[in-house]
């Protein structure tokens, strides 16, 4: 097969498929070896995907060890768990041992756990990387990059210059050069502009910019990306407590934490561990969503128990049952759009906690209306099914859906912003809120106040 046969695979191509895999379970890999190597990583991932593990085992083994490395940067970590067997996972901890211990972390960082561990003992467990790796993703001082250009503030900018070319091969994107004393504090910086638009006499001192924005080493990394965000840096660098400067997190991983705050954020509302991934196995699937199933349970079990305490109402008016579901869904739909809307506020910065009363009197005027509105559908669809079908006071029966519906709105979108403000305060994660907790809280106050509505208007 030809390069181009394997783009088309990669693309999908049904008949280049078959192809490919024939080929690869034939073992038939002289010049299929030859057309891997010709591909780029990002379409080599793309072929992967299109093939079963078996498949896409035999293909990574065509590859040398640098595109072997590229290619498994350019999937997802649950894919190369899947990919790489134990023959293949000492062959690539032997590669990245030959690493700088930076790229090394890099790529670990985002790489199964036994590959890992692999490397370390292949390495001997070495202190700098094991350093790196320590919470790799959790700090500016794990994310950042050492390299940058760091100039005296004596110096002139002709000297920078020639700095910045004696560089150029060990730094890809220069952003900002900063200006720096004799023990390594932080005193200002210069902007690329500002080394073509001064005189080449220009002592650093005199021209940097002295507004730095800049982290500590020990920040987290999602107040990190807000303080960027915020000040619209392409980079921003890091410091120790006595300002001396350690590295930069650049662009890149500035984009590689909104994408793993995202990806957090997006499990824990749907009621899984953050570390869940589609490569999970049996036995670390159960501990990991086990302990959220245990407590929609409860929160089922809790509204169970208040359907139950009503067991006579129930027994007097059984059409009341057929509503419970409506309550139940609306409650917990309406107390996910909430809370979402904060947790999204919260995670953007875009949360003033001055204007809280404000933002729940909002959410409690849209839930009244949003009510209001499917409470009146619902009546109006009790009345017409009245029509077709016997329904002891329907006109009451309506009414007791309507206020139902207009009462438990109300409740969710206030419990559903509140929640996570308060989650927050106490140092959770608000991205708990819209997952379990919303949803088992409002279905038990939904049912309670049905009830309580129905015993009044309808029984």
């Amino acid at each position: 097969m030809t390069t181009d046969d394997l783009r088309l695979a990669a693309r999908g191509d049904a008949h280049a498929l078959a192809r490919l895999s024939a080929a690869l379970k034939a073992q038939d890999l002289g010049e299929l070896a030859d057309a891997a190597v010709a591909l780029e990583p990002a379409e080599t991932a793309r072929l992967i995907l299109q093939l079963r593990p078996r498949r896409a085992r035999v293909l990574l083994t065509l590859l040398d060890d640098t595109p072997s490395l590229a290619l498994l940067q350019a999937l997802d970590p649950s894919v190369s768990d899947v990919l790489l067997d134990r023959e293949q996972q000492a062959r690539i901890a032997k590669i990245v041992a030959k690493l700088p211990v930076e790229d090394a972390a890099d790529f670990l960082a985002e790489s199964p756990r036994d590959l890992v561990e692999d490397t370390l003992a292949a390495l001997d467990h070495p202190p700098e990387l094991v350093r790196a790796l320590d919470h790799r993703n959790e700090t500016a001082g794990a994310l950042m990059r050492r390299r940058l250009v760091a100039v005296p503030l004596d110096w002139t900018i002709s000297q920078v210059v020639n700095e910045i070319r004696e560089q150029s091969n060990r730094i890809d994107r220069l952003y900002a050069v900063y200006a720096i004393d004799s023990e390594r504090r932080l005193h200002g910086y210069l902007k690329v502009r500002d080394l073509l638009l001064l005189a080449p006499e220009t002592r650093v001192g005199d021209a940097m910019h002295r507004d730095t924005i800049m982290v500590s080493a020990g920040m987290d990394r999602a107040e990190v990306a807000r303080i960027a965000d915020r000040a619209q840096l392409p980079v921003i660098p890091v410091v120790d407590a006595e300002l001396h400067l350690l590295g930069r997190v650049t662009g890149d991983e500035l984009r590689a934490i909104d994408r793993a705050e995202a990806e957090e954020d997006m499990k824990l509302m749907a009621g899984l561990a953050p570390d869940s991934s589609a490569a999970d196995g049996p036995l670390q699937i159960v501990p990991r969503r086990l302990p959220w199933l245990a407590a929609g349970l409860l929160g089922s079990g809790t509204a169970s128990f208040v359907v139950g305490s009503y067991e006579d109402a129930l027994t007097e008016a059984a059409i009341l049952a057929s509503l419970i579901p409506i309550v139940m869904s609306l409650a917990g739909n309406a107390g996910i759009q909430a809370s979402t809307v904060t947790v999204q506020a919260q995670a953007s910065g875009g949360f003033w906690i001055g204007d809280l009363g404000g933002r729940i009197l909002r959410e409690i005027g849209g839930a009244l209306l949003n009510g209001l509105i499917v409470g009146i559908l619902v009546a109006l669809a009790i009345l017409g099914i009245a029509e077709l079908i016997p329904i002891e006071r329907p006109l009451d029966l309506g009414l007791t859906a309507a206020l139902t519906l207009v009462a438990v709105t109300t409740q969710a979108a206030t419990i559903g912003s509140l929640v996570p403000v308060v989650l927050e305060r106490l140092g959770f994660d608000p991205a708990v809120a819209t997952g379990v907790f919303i949803t088992t809280s409002n279905d038990v106050m939904g049912v309670l106040i049905f009830f309580v509505i129905a015993t009044a208007v309808y029984l």
